[in-house]
């Protein structure tokens, strides 16, 4: 017996050791938070064209200036501004996007470049929205849609302040997204 117990005794050890060292590691190295990112759309919207951080993004970015619109095409991002130069639209261009590089940053809604229409609007479904009054929010379908330019299906979100452009002159559910829009 006393040689039986010696002989689960070493894995017992062996293993407290092992979780008393990495224990000891883990108390060892310094505390680490994970800071929230801001979305840049947030930072921009409803700003000033004057604003610090609006004219250091600009700046820093070396966008261009196009009539009411500021361009940083090696952002992804360009910004509209009302007749008071305050930002009102945050364009968020997926790659290839009339010159535009992708936008790397967060998407609003949790979004991504690479859903598909049908993802985009699972992504956007209100389950608290009442099915008769609200079928639309329900169902994650746009309060508006159409195809302006006759090559790219726009879905516009009123409610959410949000248009998403996608790649196709129709309603396609396979369809990708081409560039989002954020209003203020």
């Amino acid at each position: 017996m006393s040689k039986l117990y010696r002989f689960f005794n070493i894995p017992a050890i062996i293993t407290l050791f092992i979780t008393a060292c990495s224990a000891q590691v883990v108390q060892t190295s310094p505390e680490q938070h994970e800071t929230p990112k801001v979305a840049l759309y947030n930072l921009m919207l409803g700003r000033s064209l004057n604003d610090k951080d609006v004219v250091d993004f600009i700046t820093s970015n070396n966008c261009d200036s196009l009539n009411q619109f500021q361009l940083c095409k090696d952002t992804g991002v360009a910004f509209w501004m009302d007749s008071e130069q305050i930002v009102k639209t945050v364009y968020l261009y997926s790659e290839n996007a009339e010159g535009f590089r992708r936008y790397q940053g967060a998407l609003p809604y949790k979004l991504s470049f690479y859903d598909p229409m049908w993802k985009v609007e699972e992504k956007l479904k209100d389950p608290n929205a009442d099915e008769k009054s609200q079928p639309n929010q329900k169902a994650g379908l746009p309060d508006e849609a159409g195809s302006p330019d006759h090559i790219h299906y726009w879905a516009v979100y009123k409610r959410l302040g949000l248009t998403v452009i996608y790649n196709s002159p129709g309603a396609d559910e396979d369809a990708y997204i081409y560039a989002i829009l954020i209003n203020h």
